[in-house]
């Protein structure tokens, strides 16, 4: 089994330009997500892909590997770029954004979905500990079966609550964390397909994959994390770094 990260990473983001390069206790986000990335023991390979020369200046002064891709619509299109023509059984996409990620959780991940014969990719998830955080739309809920696969992920506060009930929705739910691994022949098939319609919907790439048949594996207990979205986001970030300190 022949494993490979990717982490794709543009300069253009929406809600904070430049993220990729924002400084976290000095180091370009990027960087503290490649850094976690190759601690990982079943990668082989770890590499960034972006579309944005400064990314890639900057990578590779830390010492990693960077691949100058086309313009893509999702990060999944430009991580099947990257990885078209290798030799490679599993294809992890790892955010640029994600500097907590546990690499123990990418190495289960990828465990995971090895042994598992009827999943096409798999995911992280925990979960909630804050009730609050299931309201947000900016934080996707995941619900999955009894064989941890996924039912269906949203950005509405899931499964709704009917009036009357005393079970609390929020405790079958997941947080669900944007890492992805992919069996190499699921993501060329995936790349390949148009977006689907739940997927236009809810603005959420992995429904595009439920939508086809695909089979979604998840771990469930990953360590919680934060994704940095907003300049905000990287405050709470160093905010948690300097209190475990």
């Amino acid at each position: 089994m022949k494993t490979v990260v990717v982490i794709p990473a543009r300069y253009g983001s929406t809600r904070f330009p430049g993220k990729a390069l924002a400084l976290l206790r000095g180091k370009p986000l990027v960087v503290h997500a490649a850094q976690r990335a190759s601690l990982m023991k079943t990668a082989s390979t770890v590499l960034v892909a972006t579309d944005d020369q400064r990314i890639m200046d900057v990578v590779k002064s830390a010492g990693f590997e960077c691949v100058m891709t086309g313009e893509h619509q999702s990060g999944s299109d430009r991580v099947g770029e990257v990885v078209a023509g290798m030799d490679v059984d599993i294809v992890v996409n790892v955010q640029g954004d994600e500097p907590l990620m546990n690499p123990e959780d990418l190495d289960r991940l990828v465990v995971s979905l090895d042994s598992d014969k009827d999943a096409d990719l798999g995911t992280l998830a925990h979960p909630f500990i804050d009730k609050q955080e299931w309201m947000m739309p900016n934080v996707v809920k995941l619900l999955v079966d009894n064989n941890n696969h996924a039912i269906y992920f949203s950005r509405a506060p899931l499964p709704g609550r009917f009036p009357g009930r005393e079970v609390n929705p929020h405790s079958a739910a997941l947080r669900h964390v944007g890492v992805y691994a992919w069996k190499i022949k699921a993501l060329q098939k995936f790349i390949e397909m148009p977006p689907g319609k739940l997927e236009m919907i809810e603005g959420l790439e992995q429904l595009r994959a439920l939508e086809s048949g695909m089979v979604i594996k998840v771990v469930c207990d990953a360590s919680p994390t934060i994704g940095v979205d907003t300049p905000e986001d990287l405050i709470k970030v160093e905010q948690l770094l300097t209190k475990n300190d």
